[in-house]
């Protein structure tokens, strides 16, 4: 009798423990859809976009000028990695490389200024170099091309990492006065900066997978790191701001979504939770409440005037089931996976807007693109996400701007120059610049809308 009845009890409780977590995963698939479209039954050129809208592209200095001097350089020779060298040659081309943005009717630009081009050494300006970029500012504003200047895309001066660069929180008033020197420079004519780009990725590249420098791996400092970036971007709008009331200042925000592996799976879920708040709810939170990881980050508080968003995939969640390491990612049955091994799931970009709306504030897409060395996935690409991207606009979504990765094939990070992501190839041993296939027919969407 007794046995009876804790057998019963068992039962009972395995009846409700299941019952429970059925509930939660249902509640789960409808709190976190994960759309996906019927792509064949698409009509792609059915695109609206408000008049003003801004059409651009996006490089990074050290990815496109060459000859750099900086941690990454530093890095590169001593991770064994591909060097950047020559990249595509751009401080001396750029006048050049301006021209194909005019040609493909662009309005908008996004480019990063090299902090180890005007501070080589600490305590030394190069004015000379600062006169370069002032007159790539003048030279975009001539051509009624909006500039959009990045001042941290992933590298600073060596000396400044030999100092423990972003993992020590003293070392941030030398990234301010740096900030602050060149927004004076250039505010007159530069209204849109970007402090940090994508202060996650820089973070976790560079303190937990070692792939990028200082090429560390500890969670502690990373999670620090975090903070240190969120705590600088604050730091140098809190300064910079009243004096420059009208230049408008964001952060590049790469929102990656996170989805578990299994739909059904009570293991795939939590995870996929977890580090899609670590990648992006702990920064959303940072910026709407001055609190990250559960600690306070007060200079944070409302220090965005807009939001750039880099979008580029969903990764699925399960045990086991990524390797950053190798860049090898699942994919959907239905999904395409790119060169770099990620899926292309443009679906995600309305779900990225949706994450970056309660920031209240504008969004710009800073960085959209896909690596394609052969041009056989590029155009179809990027004819998805503007047509999510007009979906999203005419939902309400407050966004300015698309910004395509890249306007060149570049120097791709740890990648070297494997990954091609430009809308014009670069052969790196001529530096000739060709027009892909994929640009002739964003030139024509460009002229459209």
């Amino acid at each position: 009798m007794v046995s009876t009845m804790w057998e019963r009890l068992v039962v009972a409780a395995l009846v409700a423990f299941l019952v429970f977590k059925v509930t939660l995963i249902t509640y789960r698939r409808r709190k976190y859809p994960e759309p996906h479209e019927d792509w064949a039954n698409v009509n792609l050129d059915a695109l609206h976009f408000p008049e003003g809208f801004l059409w651009g592209t996006a490089t990074a200095a050290h990815q496109v000028e060459g000859h750099q001097a900086n941690n990454w350089t530093v890095h590169e020779v001593a991770k064994g990695l591909e060097v950047s060298g020559a990249a595509c040659d751009h401080w001396n081309r750029w006048k050049d490389d301006f021209q194909l943005l005019s040609d493909l009717g662009l309005t908008s630009y996004r480019f990063s200024i090299e902090w180890s081009r005007l501070e080589p050494t600490e305590g030394a300006w190069d004015e000379a170099a600062l006169t370069v970029y002032s007159d790539m500012v003048d030279d975009l504003v001539a051509r009624g091309i909006r500039p959009v200047v990045t001042l941290h895309h992933f590298t600073h001066p060596d000396w400044w990492e030999a100092k423990g660069g972003f993992a020590d929180r003293t070392n941030v008033p030398a990234f301010v006065a740096y900030c602050e020197r060149v927004v004076d420079a250039l505010a007159d004519r530069v209204k849109m900066w970007v402090t940090v780009n994508e202060p996650t990725v820089f973070s976790t590249m560079g303190y937990t997978l070692g792939m990028f420098p200082p090429g560390r791996r500890s969670i502690p400092t990373t999670l620090r790191v975090m903070r240190n970036l969120l705590f600088a971007h604050g730091t140098v709008y809190k300064a910079l701001k009243p004096k420059h009331p009208e230049v408008q200042f964001g952060v590049a925000k790469n929102v990656t979504l996170f989805d578990p592996k299994n739909r059904w799976s009570p293991i795939d879920w939590p995870l996929a939770r977890l580090l899609e708040w670590v990648w992006n709810g702990a920064w959303r939170n940072g910026i709407q409440n001055g609190k990250m990881f559960f600690k306070d980050v007060p200079e944070a508080k409302a220090s965005l005037d807009f939001v750039g968003l880099n979008y580029y995939t969903h990764v699925l969640v399960g045990p086991a089931s990524v390797s950053l390491l190798k860049m090898k990612f699942p994919k959907r049955r239905q999904e395409v996976a790119t060169e770099f091994g990620y899926p292309m799931y443009a679906e995600g970009l309305a779900r990225a807007l949706d994450f970056l709306k309660p920031l209240g504030v504008p969004i710009e897409i800073t960085e959209n693109g896909v690596a394609d060395a052969h041009d056989t996935l590029r155009e179809e690409h990027l004819r998805r996400h503007l047509w999510v991207l007009s979906n999203a606009l005419s939902a309400g979504h407050d966004v300015r701007s698309y910004h395509h990765w890249s306007l060149l094939d570049n120097f791709e990070w740890a990648e070297g120059y494997t990954m091609r992501f430009g809308l014009h190839h670069v052969d790196f041993e001529t530096q000739e610049r060709t027009l892909r296939p994929s640009g002739e027919a964003y030139r024509q969407i460009v002229q459209k809308h």
